[in-house]
Protein backbone atom coordinates (compact mmCIF):
# COMPACT_ATOMS: atom_id res chain seq x y z
CA UNK A 1 0.00 0.00 0.00
CA UNK A 2 3.23 2.42 0.39
CA UNK A 3 5.15 1.96 -1.80
CA UNK A 4 3.92 4.08 -4.47
CA UNK A 5 4.09 7.38 -2.27
CA UNK A 6 7.76 6.68 -1.40
CA UNK A 7 9.17 5.87 -5.15
CA UNK A 8 7.10 9.60 -6.11
CA UNK A 9 8.80 11.15 -3.27
CA UNK A 10 12.12 10.04 -4.74
CA UNK A 11 11.44 11.24 -7.95
CA UNK A 12 10.78 15.01 -6.80
CA UNK A 13 14.32 14.39 -4.48
CA UNK A 14 15.92 13.54 -7.75
CA UNK A 15 15.07 15.85 -10.43
CA UNK A 16 16.59 18.82 -8.95
CA UNK A 17 19.03 17.23 -8.21
CA UNK A 18 19.85 16.18 -12.03
CA UNK A 19 18.93 19.88 -13.03
CA UNK A 20 21.25 21.65 -10.66
CA UNK A 21 23.75 19.48 -12.32
CA UNK A 22 22.89 20.04 -15.79
CA UNK A 23 22.98 23.71 -15.03
CA UNK A 24 26.67 23.16 -13.19
CA UNK A 25 28.10 21.44 -16.12
CA UNK A 26 26.72 23.53 -18.70
CA UNK A 27 28.41 26.82 -16.35
CA UNK A 28 31.40 25.22 -16.47
CA UNK A 29 31.47 24.53 -20.30
CA UNK A 30 30.35 27.87 -20.85
CA UNK A 31 33.30 29.61 -18.73
CA UNK A 32 35.77 26.87 -20.59
CA UNK A 33 34.86 28.29 -23.81
CA UNK A 34 34.76 31.64 -23.14
CA UNK A 35 38.38 31.29 -22.14
CA UNK A 36 39.10 29.12 -25.26
CA UNK A 37 37.46 32.12 -27.57
CA UNK A 38 39.13 34.78 -25.93
CA UNK A 39 42.73 32.86 -26.45
CA UNK A 40 41.95 32.31 -30.24
CA UNK A 41 41.08 35.69 -30.45
CA UNK A 42 44.32 36.95 -28.88
CA UNK A 43 46.56 34.28 -30.63
CA UNK A 44 44.82 35.40 -33.90
CA UNK A 45 45.79 39.25 -33.27
CA UNK A 46 49.32 38.04 -32.62
CA UNK A 47 49.29 36.06 -36.59
CA UNK A 48 47.50 39.07 -37.88
CA UNK A 49 50.47 41.84 -36.75
CA UNK A 50 53.18 39.18 -37.33
CA UNK A 51 51.92 39.03 -41.36
CA UNK A 52 52.46 42.53 -41.25
CA UNK A 53 55.54 43.22 -39.58
CA UNK A 54 56.19 40.27 -42.14
CA UNK A 55 55.59 42.47 -45.37
CA UNK A 56 57.29 46.09 -43.40
CA UNK A 57 60.31 43.78 -43.47
CA UNK A 58 60.25 42.54 -46.57
CA UNK A 59 59.52 46.03 -47.84
CA UNK A 60 61.89 47.99 -45.46
CA UNK A 61 64.75 45.19 -46.87
CA UNK A 62 64.46 46.11 -50.33
CA UNK A 63 64.83 49.76 -49.21
CA UNK A 64 67.78 49.70 -47.70
CA UNK A 65 68.97 47.41 -50.23
CA UNK A 66 70.71 50.46 -52.17
CA UNK A 67 70.01 53.86 -50.30
CA UNK A 68 72.58 55.66 -52.46
CA UNK A 69 69.18 55.50 -55.26
CA UNK A 70 66.28 55.86 -52.48
CA UNK A 71 64.27 58.87 -52.77
CA UNK A 72 63.48 60.38 -49.26
CA UNK A 73 59.85 60.60 -49.73
CA UNK A 74 59.64 57.07 -50.32
CA UNK A 75 62.22 56.34 -47.33
CA UNK A 76 60.07 58.08 -45.01
CA UNK A 77 56.84 56.24 -46.11
CA UNK A 78 58.37 52.92 -46.08
CA UNK A 79 59.50 53.61 -42.42
CA UNK A 80 56.14 55.01 -42.02
CA UNK A 81 54.47 51.79 -43.01
CA UNK A 82 57.00 50.11 -40.55
CA UNK A 83 56.29 52.23 -37.82
CA UNK A 84 52.32 51.84 -38.01
CA UNK A 85 52.56 47.92 -38.23
CA UNK A 86 54.85 47.93 -35.01
CA UNK A 87 52.47 50.38 -33.45
CA UNK A 88 49.44 47.84 -33.96
CA UNK A 89 51.67 45.17 -32.42
CA UNK A 90 52.24 47.04 -29.59
CA UNK A 91 48.40 47.29 -28.71
CA UNK A 92 48.23 43.52 -29.13
CA UNK A 93 51.51 42.93 -26.74
CA UNK A 94 50.28 45.13 -24.26
CA UNK A 95 47.05 43.24 -23.84
CA UNK A 96 46.81 40.41 -20.97
CA UNK A 97 47.83 36.98 -21.59
CA UNK A 98 44.23 35.05 -21.74
CA UNK A 99 45.61 31.54 -20.12
CA UNK A 100 48.69 30.92 -17.96
CA UNK A 101 50.29 28.42 -21.08
CA UNK A 102 50.47 31.78 -23.29
CA UNK A 103 52.75 34.37 -20.54
CA UNK A 104 55.78 33.33 -21.99
CA UNK A 105 54.45 33.81 -25.37
CA UNK A 106 52.89 37.03 -24.49
CA UNK A 107 56.15 38.31 -22.75
CA UNK A 108 58.41 37.91 -25.55
CA UNK A 109 56.03 39.22 -28.13
CA UNK A 110 55.72 42.23 -26.43
CA UNK A 111 59.98 42.32 -26.01
CA UNK A 112 60.39 41.87 -29.39
CA UNK A 113 57.97 44.65 -30.77
CA UNK A 114 59.86 47.04 -28.01
CA UNK A 115 63.01 45.97 -29.55
CA UNK A 116 61.99 46.39 -33.20
CA UNK A 117 60.53 49.73 -32.29
CA UNK A 118 63.53 51.25 -30.85
CA UNK A 119 65.85 49.67 -33.37
CA UNK A 120 63.73 50.74 -36.26
CA UNK A 121 63.22 54.27 -35.00
CA UNK A 122 67.31 54.84 -34.41
CA UNK A 123 67.94 53.40 -37.95
CA UNK A 124 65.53 55.87 -39.46
CA UNK A 125 67.28 58.63 -37.31
CA UNK A 126 70.61 57.81 -38.13
CA UNK A 127 70.44 57.52 -41.86
CA UNK A 128 68.35 60.62 -42.59
CA UNK A 129 70.78 62.16 -39.81
CA UNK A 130 73.60 61.30 -42.02
CA UNK A 131 72.13 62.23 -45.02
CA UNK A 132 71.71 65.96 -44.27
CA UNK A 133 74.49 66.32 -41.96
CA UNK A 134 77.73 64.93 -43.75
CA UNK A 135 79.87 65.69 -40.92
CA UNK A 136 78.06 64.03 -38.05
CA UNK A 137 80.97 61.80 -36.26
CA UNK A 138 77.94 59.54 -34.31
CA UNK A 139 75.79 58.37 -37.28
CA UNK A 140 77.67 55.00 -37.77
CA UNK A 141 78.01 53.89 -34.04
CA UNK A 142 74.44 54.96 -33.47
CA UNK A 143 73.08 53.24 -36.96
CA UNK A 144 74.90 50.11 -35.89
CA UNK A 145 73.71 50.25 -32.14
CA UNK A 146 69.78 50.42 -33.38
CA UNK A 147 70.65 47.95 -36.00
CA UNK A 148 71.88 45.14 -33.14
CA UNK A 149 68.14 46.13 -31.58
CA UNK A 150 66.45 45.50 -34.42
CA UNK A 151 68.31 42.04 -34.72
CA UNK A 152 67.97 41.68 -30.95
CA UNK A 153 63.64 41.86 -31.92
CA UNK A 154 64.59 39.00 -34.59
CA UNK A 155 65.89 36.95 -32.32
CA UNK A 156 63.02 37.18 -29.94
CA UNK A 157 60.81 36.47 -32.37
CA UNK A 158 62.77 32.97 -33.37
CA UNK A 159 62.05 32.49 -29.43
CA UNK A 160 58.40 33.19 -29.74
CA UNK A 161 58.36 30.67 -32.65
CA UNK A 162 59.34 27.78 -30.82
CA UNK A 163 57.62 28.97 -27.57
CA UNK A 164 54.42 28.35 -29.61
CA UNK A 165 55.33 24.95 -30.97
CA UNK A 166 55.29 23.28 -27.47
CA UNK A 167 52.65 20.70 -26.57
CA UNK A 168 51.35 22.59 -23.89
CA UNK A 169 51.18 25.76 -25.21
CA UNK A 170 48.07 26.79 -27.14
CA UNK A 171 48.80 28.06 -31.35
CA UNK A 172 47.16 29.99 -33.85
CA UNK A 173 44.73 28.18 -36.14
CA UNK A 174 46.91 29.40 -38.73
CA UNK A 175 51.45 28.89 -38.80
CA UNK A 176 53.45 32.13 -37.71
CA UNK A 177 54.84 33.79 -40.74
CA UNK A 178 58.36 34.15 -40.00
CA UNK A 179 59.58 37.90 -39.05
CA UNK A 180 62.96 39.84 -39.50
CA UNK A 181 62.72 43.32 -40.22
CA UNK A 182 66.07 43.81 -41.31
CA UNK A 183 67.68 40.39 -42.80
CA UNK A 184 70.46 41.36 -43.43
CA UNK A 185 73.16 39.50 -41.98
CA UNK A 186 76.37 41.77 -43.11
CA UNK A 187 78.39 42.46 -40.22
CA UNK A 188 77.30 45.11 -38.21
CA UNK A 189 81.24 46.65 -38.76
CA UNK A 190 80.57 46.38 -42.57
CA UNK A 191 76.99 47.21 -43.27
CA UNK A 192 76.57 50.21 -41.25
CA UNK A 193 79.32 51.98 -42.90
CA UNK A 194 78.55 51.16 -45.59
CA UNK A 195 74.98 52.31 -45.31
CA UNK A 196 75.95 55.92 -43.89
CA UNK A 197 78.50 56.17 -47.04
CA UNK A 198 74.74 54.98 -49.23
CA UNK A 199 73.11 57.51 -47.82
CA UNK A 200 75.56 60.46 -48.41
CA UNK A 201 76.05 59.61 -52.03
CA UNK A 202 75.74 62.26 -54.56
CA UNK A 203 72.92 59.80 -56.14
CA UNK A 204 71.23 59.66 -53.30
CA UNK A 205 67.73 61.19 -52.94
CA UNK A 206 67.93 60.83 -49.51
CA UNK A 207 69.65 64.26 -48.20
CA UNK A 208 67.57 67.42 -47.68
CA UNK A 209 68.47 69.50 -50.90
CA UNK A 210 66.58 72.81 -51.85
CA UNK A 211 67.41 73.29 -55.37
CA UNK A 212 66.33 76.90 -55.97
CA UNK A 213 67.21 78.51 -59.86
CA UNK A 214 65.86 81.46 -62.52
CA UNK A 215 64.02 78.93 -64.78
CA UNK A 216 62.30 81.79 -66.87
CA UNK A 217 62.49 85.54 -67.93
CA UNK A 218 60.36 87.71 -70.26
CA UNK A 219 58.82 90.64 -70.68
CA UNK A 220 55.29 92.34 -70.90
CA UNK A 221 54.65 93.80 -73.94
CA UNK A 222 56.21 90.21 -74.80
CA UNK A 223 59.48 90.34 -76.55
CA UNK A 224 59.58 88.59 -79.95
CA UNK A 225 62.79 87.31 -82.13
CA UNK A 226 63.51 89.08 -85.63
CA UNK A 227 64.48 88.07 -88.38
CA UNK A 228 67.71 88.65 -87.71
CA UNK A 229 68.19 86.43 -84.80
CA UNK A 230 67.88 90.11 -82.50
CA UNK A 231 65.89 89.72 -79.11
CA UNK A 232 63.21 92.60 -79.51
CA UNK A 233 60.59 94.50 -77.24
CA UNK A 234 57.93 96.21 -79.28
CA UNK A 235 57.25 99.65 -78.39
CA UNK A 236 53.63 99.91 -76.88
CA UNK A 237 54.12 102.22 -74.21
CA UNK A 238 57.05 104.01 -72.94
CA UNK A 239 58.00 101.19 -69.96
CA UNK A 240 57.71 97.43 -69.82
CA UNK A 241 57.90 94.79 -66.92
CA UNK A 242 60.26 91.98 -66.56
CA UNK A 243 58.56 88.80 -64.91
CA UNK A 244 60.85 86.48 -63.76
CA UNK A 245 59.78 82.71 -62.65
CA UNK A 246 61.99 81.29 -59.84
CA UNK A 247 61.45 77.62 -59.39
CA UNK A 248 62.60 74.64 -56.32
CA UNK A 249 63.97 71.63 -58.07
CA UNK A 250 65.02 69.80 -54.64
CA UNK A 251 63.06 67.73 -52.10
CA UNK A 252 62.54 70.35 -49.06
CA UNK A 253 61.55 73.65 -49.93
CA UNK A 254 63.75 76.68 -49.71
CA UNK A 255 64.37 79.93 -47.44
CA UNK A 256 63.32 83.31 -47.83
CA UNK A 257 65.67 84.61 -50.49
CA UNK A 258 65.88 87.60 -52.75
CA UNK A 259 66.57 88.77 -56.19
CA UNK A 260 68.30 91.21 -57.69
CA UNK A 261 67.59 93.10 -61.22
CA UNK A 262 70.07 95.27 -62.71
CA UNK A 263 68.49 97.38 -65.81
CA UNK A 264 70.34 99.83 -67.96
CA UNK A 265 71.63 100.84 -71.23
CA UNK A 266 74.65 102.43 -73.01
CA UNK A 267 72.90 105.60 -72.49
CA UNK A 268 72.83 105.80 -69.02
CA UNK A 269 74.01 104.39 -65.60
CA UNK A 270 72.57 100.93 -64.84
CA UNK A 271 69.60 100.93 -62.18
CA UNK A 272 69.42 97.88 -59.61
CA UNK A 273 66.23 96.64 -57.98
CA UNK A 274 65.39 94.22 -55.26
CA UNK A 275 62.57 91.78 -54.79
CA UNK A 276 61.92 89.21 -51.59
CA UNK A 277 61.90 85.72 -52.88
CA UNK A 278 59.21 83.77 -51.13
CA UNK A 279 59.39 80.12 -49.53
CA UNK A 280 58.96 77.58 -52.40
CA UNK A 281 58.52 74.22 -51.84
CA UNK A 282 59.84 71.32 -53.57
CA UNK A 283 58.31 70.88 -56.75
CA UNK A 284 57.15 74.49 -57.19
CA UNK A 285 57.73 77.89 -58.44
CA UNK A 286 57.16 81.70 -57.99
CA UNK A 287 56.73 84.70 -60.15
CA UNK A 288 58.35 87.61 -59.30
CA UNK A 289 57.70 90.66 -61.76
CA UNK A 290 59.48 94.43 -61.70
CA UNK A 291 56.96 96.53 -62.97
CA UNK A 292 56.98 99.96 -65.03
CA UNK A 293 60.60 99.88 -65.84
CA UNK A 294 61.41 103.05 -68.33
CA UNK A 295 62.63 102.37 -72.31
CA UNK A 296 62.66 104.04 -75.09
CA UNK A 297 61.97 103.05 -78.65
CA UNK A 298 65.67 102.21 -80.51
CA UNK A 299 67.84 101.19 -77.86
CA UNK A 300 69.62 98.32 -76.22
CA UNK A 301 68.88 97.10 -72.79
CA UNK A 302 71.10 95.08 -70.76
CA UNK A 303 69.20 92.61 -68.25
CA UNK A 304 71.48 90.58 -65.67
CA UNK A 305 69.52 88.57 -62.73
CA UNK A 306 71.41 87.68 -59.38
CA UNK A 307 69.51 84.89 -57.34
CA UNK A 308 70.79 84.84 -53.48
CA UNK A 309 68.38 82.01 -52.04
CA UNK A 310 69.04 82.91 -48.55
CA UNK A 311 70.17 79.23 -47.61
CA UNK A 312 71.65 75.70 -49.17
CA UNK A 313 71.01 75.29 -52.39
CA UNK A 314 72.42 72.46 -54.34
CA UNK A 315 73.40 73.98 -57.38
CA UNK A 316 74.88 77.65 -57.55
CA UNK A 317 75.31 77.74 -61.62
CA UNK A 318 71.71 78.40 -62.19
CA UNK A 319 71.44 81.65 -59.62
CA UNK A 320 72.24 84.03 -62.35
CA UNK A 321 71.01 85.19 -65.84
CA UNK A 322 72.23 87.83 -68.48
CA UNK A 323 70.57 88.53 -71.21
CA UNK A 324 69.46 91.99 -73.27
CA UNK A 325 67.14 93.12 -76.20
CA UNK A 326 66.09 96.13 -78.55
CA UNK A 327 63.30 97.88 -77.65
CA UNK A 328 61.37 98.79 -81.50
CA UNK A 329 58.76 98.55 -83.18
CA UNK A 330 57.86 94.29 -83.83
CA UNK A 331 58.37 93.13 -87.47
CA UNK A 332 55.89 91.07 -88.89
CA UNK A 333 58.43 88.17 -89.18
CA UNK A 334 59.16 88.16 -85.57
CA UNK A 335 58.31 84.40 -83.22
CA UNK A 336 57.74 84.88 -79.69
CA UNK A 337 60.19 83.63 -77.39
CA UNK A 338 61.30 83.40 -74.10
CA UNK A 339 64.77 83.46 -71.77
CA UNK A 340 65.57 80.31 -70.18
CA UNK A 341 67.68 79.91 -67.00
Amino acid sequence: MFDTPRRRRRRRIIWPLIVTFVVAVTLVVASAGGDTRSTISYLEEVQNGALQLSRAGSTLSDLVGDLSRVDRSEFESVVTGVTDALDEAADVAEMEAPSQELIGAVTLYRLAVEQWSQGIDGVSDAILRAADDPEDPDVVDDLASSVVQVRAGDRIYDALLEELDREDVPAPVAEMPPVRLLPVDTPITVLAPAWISAARSDASGLPIRPSVRIEQVSTRPEWVTSADGTTVVPVLSDTIDVVVVIANGGNTATLEGELELTFGSGEAEPVTFTDEVPVIGAGASTTIIFPDLEVSAGVFYQLDLALDPGGADTFAEDNSLSTGFVVNEATATTTTTTADG
